[in-house]
């Protein structure tokens, strides 16, 4: 794994109060890895923005590299493409198992999401949810709002939350209700 050539990942990166954009290098083939495995404290993103999201009139903070705690990450969302799993599969120790779709809500402060988090495939959810150990876990087909602007929705093929700071609940089939 040592070998691997370093790639980089366009990103946003999402705080309770920011809103931030760069380029993060890494060795894996997807940006949940990276942050679980690679990064477990730190982040270092190169020509990164910063720009508040209670005060959008304040002006954006330029830097040429930008070192931020994991902690403080509500979400990530990758911009381009990740690597195919044939392709991540020959470059990580990483074993991946088949996973199985389950319609989720989940709230990161100040966010709220509706997407598909994806479970171990045949397992019991409420034991997966238990046994669920990576601190940033990928959501699909994300619906991104924020509780300062409950009008504005944004949809994502996919962000990656921080599972330390998320309430994660998976509803029963058609009882998803809209809090405003």
């Amino acid at each position: 794994m040592e070998g691997t050539e370093r790639r980089e990942i366009e990103l946003d990166v999402y705080t309770d109060t920011h809103h931030i954009t760069g380029r993060l290098s890494t060795r894996e083939g997807r940006l949940s890895d990276t942050l679980n495995y690679e990064l477990p404290h730190v982040m270092v993103l190169s020509d990164a923005t910063s720009e508040p999201l209670l005060q959008p009139e304040e002006s954006p903070t330029q830097g040429g590299f930008m070192h931020l705690d994991t902690m403080a990450i509500a979400f990530t969302v990758p911009r381009g493409p990740e690597l195919p799993l044939e392709e991540r599969q020959r470059s990580t120790a990483f074993e991946y198992v088949q996973k199985q779709r389950h319609k989720a809500v989940v709230r990161v402060p100040p966010f709220r999401f509706e997407g598909y988090l994806h479970l171990p495939k045949g397992n019991d959810v409420e034991r997966s949810l238990w046994d669920l150990t990576p601190a940033f876990i990928p959501l699909s087909d994300a619906t991104v709002t924020v509780s300062l602007r409950p009008n504005a929705a944004w949809h994502m093929e996919v962000v990656i939350l921080n599972r330390r700071k998320a309430q994660i609940t998976l509803p029963r089939q058609g009882s998803i209700k809209r809090d405003g």
